[in-house]
C-alpha cells in the first residue's frame, strides 16, 4: 500500500460547503468535508482541493471573494460546483472576479448567482469545455462573463442580467462555444458608448440558439444585442427572440455566419451588416417594429457581404425624429442577394421605403428577385435608387432587377407577422436550399414556395 502523502486522491466525492452551519471548518481536509455535517465554511478549501469528478455541494448563503478552482475535470468526470438550494450567491466584494477559470478543464458551475465581480463576474481563460448552467450572472460592474482561448464552452439556461459591461465578452481564440436558453437583458447601461453588447462574439463557431436578448446597451449606434465582431467567424444564430436593443438587435460583421428563424423587434436597427469577408446568409426571420432601418448593410473597413432569404421585414415607423426608415436600407454592400423576401413598411406617414439603394457607386452587385414589396406611398413608390424614391417599374429599368416581384399596399398581419389578407407571395418563391421555414415547417425542395418567413400563409 502506498502511503497516505503518496496515495491517489479520492475521485467522485460529494463535497460540501455551508456557511451557517456551526460545525463549518476550512481546515478540514476534502475527504473530511464529505458530508453536510462536516462541510467547509468558504469557497476556499473547495477550489484548492475539489478535483475530477467531485462535485462541491454548496449550502444557501453568501459566499464573498473569488471561486478559483485550482484543479481540472476530465470530459468525463468533470469537477462541479453546485447549487444544492436556493439562495447560493457568489459575491466577488470588489475583487475584479467573483468566479475565475484559468488554465483548467472541465469544471461545471451550476445554479449559483456570481455578482460583484469589478471586471468580471466569471473570468474565462484557457479553460476547456467550461459548463455554466442555470447561474444567474447579475449586479457585476464589468462584463457577466468573460472568455478568452477557450474551447467548448457551454452557456445555458442562465440569467445574465444588469450588468456594468457586456453580458457575455467573447474573445479571440475562443472556440466552439455554445450560448443557449439564456436569457440576456440590461447589460451595458450608462457605463460607456462602447462595450454593453449583450452578446459580443470574437471567436469562431460559436452557436447561439434559444435566447432571449433584450434592452441592452445605451441609445446610440455602438451597443447591440448580438454583436459579432470583425475577425469572428462561422457564428450560427438562430432561434432568439431579441427586441428593443440600444443599437442593432444583431450586428453581423465577420463570417461567414447564418442569422435564421429569428424575431427581431424595434431598436435602432435591427440587423446591421458591415465587414463581412464572406457572405453572411439572413434567412427566415421575422423582422419588425420601429427602428431606423430594420436591415441596414454599410462598411466599416470593408464593405457587407449578404444574402437575404425568405425574411419577413415589416417597418412600422421611425425610431429616430428625422430621415427615412426603410425595411432595407443599403448603404454599402461588395454583394447583395435579395430572394423570396416579403418587405414592407406599413406606417401610413409613408417616411419608409421596402428596400432603399442609396447610392449604387457602393453596390458592387446585386441579385434581387421574387420577393414581395409593399408600401403605403400613394404613388406606389416602394424602392429608391440613387436616393431616390421609385416605383416598382422604375426599379426595374434602373436595377434591372425584380422581374417576378410583385408590389402592393401593406397586408394584414397577424401578432407573429404571418399574412392574414389576400397572400400575393403564396407560391411566388424559388428554391433556395433552405431546409425549414420560420416555425421549423419543412420547406419543399422543388416548390412551390411562398415569399417570407412562413410557408403555408393562407
Amino acid at each position: 500500500m502506498l502511503p497516505a502523502f503518496l496515495a491517489a486522491p479520492a475521485y467522485g466525492a460529494d463535497l460540501w460547503v455551508d456557511i451557517h452551519n456551526p460545525t463549518c471548518s476550512d481546515s478540514r481536509a476534502g475527504k473530511k468535508a464529505a458530508s453536510p455535517a462536516t462541510p467547509w465554511c468558504t469557497l476556499t478549501p473547495a477550489g484548492a482541493q475539489a478535483g475530477a469528478g467531485d462535485t462541491v455541494h454548496i449550502l444557501e448563503g453568501v459566499y464573498r471573494g473569488t471561486l478559483r478552482p485550482l484543479n481540472s475535470g476530465t470530459p468525463t468526470a468533470p469537477l462541479r460546483f453546485t447549487a444544492a438550494e436556493p439562495g447560493v450567491v457568489l459575491d466577488g466584494g470588489g475583487a475584479q472576479n467573483t468566479v475565475k477559470l484559468i488554465g483548467v478543464s472541465d469544471v461545471a458551475l451550476d445554479g449559483l448567482t456570481v455578482s460583484g465581480g469589478t471586471a468580471q463576474g466569471v473570468w474565462i481563460d484557457s479553460a476547456a469545455r467550461t459548463s455554466l448552467t442555470n447561474l444567474d450572472v447579475s449586479a457585476n460592474p464589468g462584463a457577466g462573463i468573460q472568455v478568452k482561448a477557450t474551447p467548448g464552452l457551454t452557456v445555458d439556461s442562465s440569467r445574465i442580467t444588469g450588468n456594468g459591461r457586456a453580458g457575455i465578452l467573447e474573445l479571440a481564440g475562443t472556440s466552439g462555444a455554445r450560448y443557449t436558453a439564456n436569457t440576456i437583458s440590461g447589460n451595458g447601461i450608462g457605463v460607456s458608448m462602447y462595450g454593453g453588447d449583450g452578446i459580443q462574439l470574437g471567436g469562431t463557431g460559436a452557436f447561439v440558439s434559444g435566447n432571449t436578448i433584450t434592452g441592452n446597451g445605451d441609445p446610440g449606434p455602438y451597443e447591440h444585442g448580438i454583436y459579432t465582431a470583425a475577425a469572428s467567424s462561422g457564428w450560427t444564430i438562430q432561434l432568439n427572440h431579441l427586441s428593443d436593443n440600444g443599437g442593432a438587435n444583431i450586428k453581423a460583421a465577420g463570417g461567414a455566419g447564418v442569422v435564421r428563424r429569428n424575431r427581431l423587434t424595434n431598436g435602432r436597427y435591427g440587423i446591421v451588416l458591415s465587414d463581412n469577408p464572406a457572405a453572411v446568409t439572413v434567412e427566415h426571420n421575422v423582422i419588425d417594429g420601429r427602428a431606423q432601418h430594420l436591415v441596414f448593410l454599410t462598411s466599416g473597413s470593408t464593405a457587407a457581404k449578404a444574402r437575404l432569404w425568405a425574411n419577413t421585414i415589416a417597418q412600422t415607423g421611425r425610431s429616430t425624429t428625422a430621415g427615412d426608415a426603410s425595411a432595407v436600407f443599403v448603404n454599402a454592400a461588395d454583394s447583395l442577394e435579395v430572394r423570396d423576401n416579403l418587405l414592407c413598411y406599413t406606417n401610413p406617414d409613408a417616411l419608409g421605403v421596402a428596400l432603399w439603394i442609396n447610392d449604387a457607386t457602393k453596390l458592387g452587385s446585386l441579385a434581387s428577385d421574387t420577393n414581395w414589396t409593399c408600401g403605403t406611398d400613394v404613388s406606389a413608390r416602394s424602392f429608391a435608387w440613387n436616393g431616390s424614391r421609385t416605383t416598382l417599374a422604375g426599379w426595374r429599368t434602373k436595377s434591372g432587377q425584380d422581374a417576378r416581384t410583385v408590389d402592393s399596399r401593406p397586408p394584414t398581419f397577424g401578432t407573429d407577422l404571418r399574412v392574414t389578407s389576400s397572400n400575393l407571395g403564396a407560391g411566388r418563391g424559388d428554391p433556395l436550399g433552405l431546409v425549414e421555414d420560420f416555425v421549423g415547417t419543412p420547406l419543399p425542395v422543388a416548390g412551390p414556395l411562398d415569399i417570407g418567413a412562413y410557408q403555408g400563409t393562407g
